[in-house]
């Protein structure tokens, strides 16, 4: 791939993505709660949540353990809208259930973000302040984004493979042992693994069509929305409704480039950087040897062959009315 430019590959016209920006219907509503995001303080905030919500007609659940989301998201046919309050793991466990129901009877998503990192939220335009969330979510309108499919895992905002699952994998650990979230939470679990575990991956890819070729990389990040890691801008410039992931490949580097590298990838200033390959395409098939770790949607994987595909417009959800 050429340094600093995005190489495009559209879908045909019949796979293009389709939106629907209606107002938002008066349904009946599922809220499925993960009491236990953000270090158990979205618990505390439940009765907060449902006097926010007392004009909006609903149901609410409360998640028991991993997987729990998906199944109750799986089960609600008969529901117009289904909330995701939590953060990003509990949006990408309801997305998973809501696209096991059929098209035709498929529930509108929404989310009410009460977790550590909350990128999804950034991709929708959501507020970060919980009353303003409420509101957006009663006022907003409808709106179609695309959707990523990873070996049949959906996934809404990111996957990633090399260096950036194993700061993910670290982070898991450092949200439980230090209490912290979002941003701050990413970046001490990165200087960790900078610091002890700066290594490439030798990864065969393919794009699209194009022949597969082995690559030496640190990272290579998919994505429908800008941010990932609480708040990282991996790829700046990516839209969640154009019907193509961003792309962002670093080459190996020292301890060094890195820590000088790294305020740049915070802000999104990387991209024309030397070491950096941006590009844009509707598949990638990544494999490798050996197991390589991967994260989606901030979930830890573990596996030797990757293959992500995106759905144009595969979901519809709320978005603030004024981030048309």
């Amino acid at each position: 791939m050429r340094n600093a430019e995005y190489h495009t590959h559209l879908p045909p016209d019949s796979l293009r993505a389709r939106r629907s920006e209606d107002t938002m219907s008066t349904g009946k509503a599922l809220l499925i709660v993960n009491p236990e995001a953000k270090h158990g303080e979205t618990s505390k905030l439940l009765p907060v949540i449902e006097r926010l919500l007392v004009d909006l007609a609903h149901d609410t659940v409360h998640t028991e353990r991993p997987g729990h989301a998906t199944e109750l998201a799986a089960n609600a046919s008969g529901y117009d809208l289904v909330v995701a309050c939590g953060g990003d793991g509990t949006v990408h466990e309801v997305l998973n259930g809501l696209m096991s129901i059929d098209e035709a009877t498929r529930p509108t998503l929404g989310i009410l973000p009460t977790g550590s990192g909350n990128d999804t939220r950034r991709t929708m335009g959501v507020s970060t302040d919980l009353a303003q969330a409420a509101l957006q979510l009663v006022t907003g309108v409808r709106k179609r984004f695309d959707i990523g499919v990873c070996n049949g895992t959906y996934f809404n905002n990111s996957f990633a493979a090399g260096l950036d699952a194993k700061v993910t994998a670290k982070a898991v650990e450092y949200k439980v042992t230090t209490k912290r979230s979002g941003l701050w939470l990413y970046l001490t679990a990165l200087l960790h693994v900078l610091f002890h575990d700066l290594n490439s991956f030798k990864m065969n890819i393919a794009f699209d069509s194009e022949p597969r070729q082995l690559h030496d990389t640190l990272i290579i990040a998919i994505t429908q929305g800008p941010t990932y890691g609480g708040g990282f801008l991996i790829t700046p410039d990516a839209k969640p409704d154009d019907g193509l992931f961003d792309v962002c490949m670093i080459d190996p580097f020292t301890l060094p480039e890195a820590l000088f590298r790294l305020p740049f990838l915070i802000m999104g200033k990387h991209t024309r950087m030397k070491p950096v390959h941006m590009s844009r395409h509707t598949r990638i098939s990544v494999q490798c040897d050996v197991p390589i770790p991967a994260q989606i949607d901030g979930e830890v994987l573990l596996q030797n062959h990757y293959e992500i595909e995106i759905l144009p417009a595969a979901i519809e959800c709320v978005v603030p009315g004024d981030s048309q």
